[in-house]
């Protein structure tokens, strides 16, 4: 049972944690759109090739966009390529934003996610009551910034480090087991999402019992 007071430091996880995101629209837009890769291009939690350099920050926009134009018709263009990408990315909720704005007031409060510069240039400005993702919380860390992506040890050490937080006062919020699975191996107690509205009453009614 987690006690909030035994923790100083929260870590979120961003797609269907805190935003609403579903990866059919994006894979369906791209289908139609004509996109030659075969099989499921598009992972929940680990994306490989192109999608994965783009995530790590090992290409950047432009070289993404042209990389996927390689695999559309030749009349699709960079703005629709674009606009399909970006189409997976759906709503925060306000009481998802309260929440860890509650939070906030007790406890560092950090973001970790793998994604990529189209993505974040879409939603970071559209929050419930901050405006900002970077208002939301005390750091941000992306994957496409970092040059590396969950699950891989080295995203999660970095962050400690670079925070100057201990993983045994650290909780952990993510939609991916095996992101859940590093980040156990590192002594950081964490919570496997498994529908976004699911962790805020749980939230909500350990604050009360902290009583913050």
């Amino acid at each position: 049972m987690t006690n909030l007071r035994d923790k100083k430091n929260i870590i979120f996880d961003l797609g269907n944690v805190i935003i609403d995101i579903d990866l059919n629209i994006t894979y369906e837009r791209f289908r139609k759109l004509g996109f030659s890769e075969k099989g499921d291009f598009l992972s929940k939690y680990k994306q490989i090739g192109v999608f994965c350099d783009f995530e790590e920050g090992k290409i950047n926009s432009e070289q993404f966009i042209q990389e996927i134009k390689k695999r559309m018709p030749d009349e699709v263009s960079s703005d629709e390529i674009k606009d399909a990408w970006n189409a997976l990315l759906l709503n925060y909720k306000t009481e998802r934003i309260e929440t860890i704005l509650k939070l906030k007031e007790t406890h560092n409060i950090y973001v970790l996610s793998n994604t990529n510069e189209l993505h974040i240039d879409s939603c970071e400005n559209s929050v419930p009551i901050v405006g900002n993702l970077r208002n939301l919380f005390h750091q941000v860390y992306y994957s496409y910034e970092m040059n590396m992506s969950k699950p891989h040890e080295n995203i999660f050490t970095a962050l400690l480090e670079h925070a100057n937080i201990k993983a045994e006062e650290t909780l952990f919020l993510d939609d991916g087991p095996a992101n859940i699975e590093t980040a156990k191996r590192l002594g950081i107690e964490s919570w496997l999402i498994e529908h976004p509205d699911e962790w805020v009453p749980r939230m909500n009614a350990l604050i009360q019992e902290a009583g913050y």
